[in-house]
């Protein structure tokens, strides 16, 4: 369970360090996070089940990083019905940590 805590939490703080390096102003990031942050929150089966979706919407469910990391700690946690196996969702976690990290080291400055 570390190892998804640990990925995850650096996956989405290199998303976050991305997104600000891509705002032009501090008012801007805020209205960035949330254009990400709601529709993870809302289709990543946190609140929702993903079998509930409907199934048009599944490849953008299957593109969210939220989507794998919930699928993760939910079979490590409590034995769930996995969607996906436990190293597809690390090896996507790692996927998304490593794009994002490099584009917000590209992107981000120190202003």
């Amino acid at each position: 369970m570390a190892v998804f805590e640990v990925i995850g939490a650096l996956m989405f703080i290199a998303l976050g360090y991305l997104i600000s390096g891509l705002a032009k102003t501090q008012e801007s990031v805020d209205g960035l996070s949330q254009l990400i942050n709601f529709p993870m929150m809302f289709l990543s089966g946190l609140f929702f089940p993903v079998d509930m979706m409907p199934t048009w919407i599944r490849p953008v469910i299957d593109a969210m990083p939220l989507t794998y990391l919930a699928d993760a700690l939910r079979q490590v946690m409590v034995g769930a019905i996995p969607l996906h196996s436990l190293q597809v969702d690390l090896i996507v976690l790692a996927v998304w940590l490593v794009v994002c990290a490099i584009l917000a080291v590209r992107f981000f400055r120190w202003e």
